[in-house]
């Protein structure tokens, strides 16, 4: 393993055996876990994207480019952890350097950072209408996004800035950019989903079926939004508290996936809602496409005497102002012969004694 090694290298080599033996298994294992993980949502995130295209045929275009930015990146990020897998546990196997010293990593914040700027621009937006379209929240979110994304550009430089120059100066850039970088997401990430669930809870109405959706949304809220947010604090909690285990690595690898399938269960939901959908057994409503034509005439069932449908059907349809003239002329001549007629009374103490 030494030979064409420089003694540097070989201190080097030494030194990343020391830190990744310090506890083998949770150094190695949280790479496994991490690129399983991965893995794992990915499936679930091409499983959710099969479902809204079949759906989204109607769905706006805004939506339907924050779906193709999160999941094309997302997968990006998925096939960028199997090469850097096969290079650290295929190609450079045996040694431990690679692990010190992971260039291609850094650049994992890159691929995190699309899908998750473009969820929470998705969700910004609506957090903007459901708050009855304030200005100063949107500026507050966009501003809190635009701090993630200089920090997370802003890292990678600033590390390949440190590898070539051991400077104090650039060590405490490197860590104000990445409190930029995960305090900005995470300021972001809480602010929209408190704007949306207070935005859900206002426009309860009391009825019944109204606030069962409105609760179904803010339960799918809670259930998508969690994941991100906790894993965002557990990033914080693993880089600036244990920074001498690799377990940065779990949320570094697996951030991209949380806000993707956010998206599309959220696109999923109201897909569902306007397909109309059943939940619990309930029927599904009958809607009418683009190429049903509605027509006031009844459809005449097969009749077993084969009457021609023509003979059937009128002449003339009336339509529905007609009708109501119709009647307001029958009502008033009815009421207006009521002055002429002959109407003797049944009890008799209104009728006049001859």
């Amino acid at each position: 393993m030494s030979s064409g090694m420089t003694p540097e290298e070989i201190a080097f080599e030494e030194a990343a055996k020391a830190s990744l033996t310090l506890n083998q298994n949770l150094n190695l294992g949280t790479f496994i876990l991490a690129s399983g993980t991965d893995a794992l949502l990915c499936g679930v995130m091409v499983t959710q994207m099969m479902e809204y295209w079949t759906y989204s045929a109607h769905d706006r275009k805004f939506n339907k480019g924050c779906v193709l930015i999160t999941t094309t990146s997302s997968l990006g990020a998925t096939i960028f952890i199997i090469v850097l897998m096969f290079k650290l546990f295929v190609y450079d196997f045996g040694k431990y350097t690679p692990f010190a010293a992971i260039p291609d990593l850094t650049y994992m914040c890159i691929s995190d950072i699309v899908p998750s700027t473009a969820t929470q621009l998705f969700f910004t937006h609506r957090a903007y209408k459901l708050m009855g379209r304030s200005k100063t929240l949107g500026l507050i979110i966009i501003a809190m996004i635009l701090v993630s994304v200089a920090g997370a550009i802003g890292f990678p430089i600033t590390q390949e800035m440190y590898h070539k120059n051991k400077s104090e100066a650039i060590l405490n850039s490197k860590i104000a950019l990445t409190y930029c970088w995960l305090s900005g997401a995470l300021g972001a990430d809480v602010l929209i989903t408190a704007s949306i669930m207070w935005g859900l809870w206002k426009s309860k109405t009391g009825w019944k079926e109204t606030d069962k959706t409105v609760k179904r949304l803010i339960r799918v809220m809670v259930e998508t939004q969690l994941p991100p947010t906790i894993l965002l604090i557990v990033f914080f909690i693993f880089v600036f508290g244990y920074s001498d285990y690799y377990l940065d690595i779990y949320p570094l690898y697996t951030p991209s996936k949380p806000p993707v399938v956010h998206v599309l269960t959220e696109t999923n939901v109201q897909s569902d809602g306007q397909q109309g959908i059943p939940h619990k057994g309930q029927a599904k409503p009958r809607y009418l496409n683009e190429n049903d034509h509605f027509s006031p005439r009844r459809q005449p069932a097969k009749d077993p005497l084969e009457l021609d449908d023509d003979s059937i059907e009128l002449d003339v349809i009336p339509t529905l102002d007609e009708e109501h003239r119709a009647v307001e002329l029958e009502d008033r001549d009815s009421s207006h012969k009521m002055d002429y007629m002959d109407n003797s009374s049944r009890t008799g103490l209104t009728d006049k004694r001859k």
